[in-house]
């Protein structure tokens, strides 16, 4: 049985600030999600916009994930770029660019399961409206998101609800939480969710792990520690992907969100979209982490 799913979300181009220098290299959902899968070895479709200014090296880089620019070029725009900065204590994001607007969907070949995983606002309700009917499962930091003055990326609310209805699976930072619901609390946050008919609800917390809101029951699923953390970028959108990778393959919320634990920890002991670790080392690693889950 093929097992494949689809995201929806702007490739990006991630210009990386640390105290060693720049570099620059692939970043957004699609990326970091088709890292995951392949791993996983279950099959990924992008729904996203790529500008004209896309680099050879990284649109190479990008075809071995399995996803051709060429089919998503949007004409005269430029690929959606951020800067990270992480030369302080707290990651500092601005954008540089945004590419088109994610509108219509109308390719019925589209897989029955998608995440939806903006990074700036750029999925268009229509484009949700075209999912209906579909397993949807989302990541909202996008959302959450505004453009401040010289680009600097500020937080925002967004509460709408008529999209939540449609998810089946929910994961977002503990920030971008608030953000969505309005409460300081993240159980009660993650409840807010569930109530409106999400039957998964999860709040990532970096190295303290994830939490876990599945039938009505609460649960700690711990971080896989790892010795460095050498690039935290795109760990998010691992950690979902993995859940979704295993999801459809039958397993169950506390297993999935365990994998998604453990590709996050891949993803973070290398520099930008890379995975060292094997599929067999990224099974071990969850279970190890399935075995130290807390119900709480």
């Amino acid at each position: 049985m093929k097992f494949e799913f689809a995201v929806l979300g702007h490739v990006a181009i991630d210009h990386v600030l640390t105290p060693e220098g720049c570099r620059v290299q692939l970043g957004g959902p699609p990326t970091y999600a088709s890292l995951a899968a392949q791993r996983l070895e279950v099959a990924l479709r992008a729904v996203t916009k790529i500008g004209e200014d896309m680099p050879k090296d990284l649109g190479d880089q990008l075809r071995g994930l399995g996803i051709d620019p060429e089919r998503h070029i949007s004409k005269g725009s430029r690929t959606t770029r951020f800067i990270l900065d992480y030369r302080k204590s707290e990651r500092r994001l601005s954008v540089i660019s945004i590419c088109d607007e994610i509108g219509r969907v109308e390719d019925p070949n589209l897989p029955m399961t998608v995440l939806i995983a903006p990074v700036i606002g750029e999925i268009q309700e229509e484009a949700i409206r075209d999912l209906r009917g579909r397993s949807l499962a989302l990541d909202p930091q996008g959302f959450t998101r505004r453009v401040g003055p010289n680009g600097l990326i500020l937080p925002k609310t967004w509460r709408d609800e008529e999209i939540l209805r449609h998810v089946e699976i929910y994961k977002s930072s503990l920030e971008e939480l608030r953000l969505v619901t309005g409460v300081e609390d993240p159980w009660l946050g993650l409840g807010r969710i569930h109530e409106l008919g999400v039957e998964i609800a999860i709040a990532t917390m970096g190295e303290r792990g994830s939490l876990l809101l599945a039938g009505g029951r609460r649960y700690l699923v711990p971080a896989y520690q790892v010795e460095r953390v050498v690039d935290p970028t795109g760990a998010g959108d691992a950690f979902i992907s993995g859940y979704l990778s295993e999801h459809l393959k039958g397993e169950d919320p506390l297993w999935c969100s365990s994998m998604g634990s453990s590709i996050a920890s891949a993803v973070i002991e290398t520099r930008g979209a890379s995975i060292e670790a094997s599929k067999n080392q990224l099974l071990e690693r969850a279970e190890e982490v399935y075995n130290k889950i807390l119900k709480l």
